[in-house]
């Protein structure tokens, strides 16, 4: 993406995503949070990179958020699904290998 696409989307100047890039300036936390937005990323992978513990699938921590919000007797019927179908997943993958 563009320095120009980011700082349409991000609402702020082309030149500031520049210094951003270049470490010549340090972003503020509205600054951040408007560049997170537009990149559909989250702080932790766009301040630390590739980190292996971050969920990089944002529609996916959308759903997870959603989850995590319910109430526990709405939510564990939706984990023994979730859990189900990864085991369903695997089984099909170690057939397949």
């Amino acid at each position: 993406m563009s320095q120009l696409k980011l700082s349409e989307m991000a609402e702020t100047h082309q030149k500031n995503i520049s210094k951003y890039e270049q470490d010549m300036v340090v972003h503020s936390a509205i600054a951040l949070k408007k560049i997170v937005d537009a990149l559909e990323a989250t702080t932790d992978y766009l301040l630390d990179g590739e980190n292996g513990d971050s969920i990089k699938d944002t529609a996916l921590l959308k759903q997870f958020k959603e989850l995590y919000g319910l109430k526990e007797d709405e939510k564990r019927p939706l984990v023994m699904v979730i859990e189900n179908d990864l085991l369903a997943a695997k089984t099909r993958k170690n057939y397949a290998a």
